[in-house]
């Protein structure tokens, strides 16, 4: 029996518990915002986004309004302090997480920079929905 005990271990090592996994994939699609954030290219949100979705017009709003005026949002990646799964099914997920925006800052044409003001922990909870090009954001409430 004591073989059954290890084989539940390793199996434990290298599956991580549903809400790492979630943790994961909001990590992934963070990373991807902030890349259309950095290259102020709105259109990168789809890989973010579901279509539809409010926040993916509030930032499209937000990129395109610092690039009118010349700059780039760099470093707006989120960094997941707790993630919790609060529903799911296989076309939906809803998550209660605890996150943080990193140290960002607009990067404006001329070369200079201007640090955005420090975040705090923020709860929410986030609703993402399986699309046929995978899993995106549907919406988010602060909580």
């Amino acid at each position: 029996m004591d073989w059954l005990w290890v084989l539940m271990v390793a199996v434990r090592a290298v599956s991580p518990a549903p809400d790492d996994q979630w943790a994961t994939r909001l990590a992934e699609l963070d990373h991807a915002r902030g890349r259309a954030f950095s290259s102020a290219d709105p259109t990168l949100l789809r890989e973010v986004y579901a279509p539809g979705s409010p926040a993916r017009r509030a930032d499209a709003a937000t990129i395109d309004a610092y690039a009118a005026r010349g700059g780039r949002v760099v470093g707006a990646e989120l960094m997941t302090l707790r993630c919790r799964v609060v529903s799911s099914s296989p076309a939906r997920v809803r998550l209660e997480v605890v996150d943080q925006l990193d140290a960002a800052r607009v990067e404006w044409d001329d070369g200079t920079a201007t640090p955005l003001p420090r975040d705090l922990p923020s709860r929410r909870e986030v609703a993402l929905v399986r699309t046929e090009h995978g899993w995106r954001i549907a919406e988010t409430r602060l909580r």
